[in-house]
């Protein structure tokens, strides 16, 4: 975090307070997409592309087309979740 900081002072780019990097960083490392200007010091910081670090920033439509595929998956998993609880309730 403090390096992180540091660069963000090198580049006079505000970023927030210590405790609400420490916050952010927890999300971060959860899942949830940094914003700009942090994906850049990121990116700095590990001396790595965004996609080397995990971050996907492909835009929401042009992930639209998963979507389906995603929801069949969801589906059979509850179809599958359902017969195990009847078969249990049924045992």
């Amino acid at each position: 975090m403090a390096r992180l900081r540091e660069l963000a002072e090198r580049g006079q780019v505000d970023v927030a307070s210590a405790a609400s990097l420490k916050t952010q960083l927890s999300r971060w490392e959860n899942g949830t997409v940094p914003d700009e200007p942090y994906r850049t010091l990121l990116a700095e910081l590990y001396e790595s592309e965004l996609g080397e670090l995990g971050i996907d920033v492909t835009p929401h439509w042009e992930r639209s087309h998963e979507i389906p595929g995603l929801l069949t998956e969801i589906r059979d998993e509850l179809r599958t979740l359902n017969d195990l609880l009847r078969a249990r309730g049924g045992a």
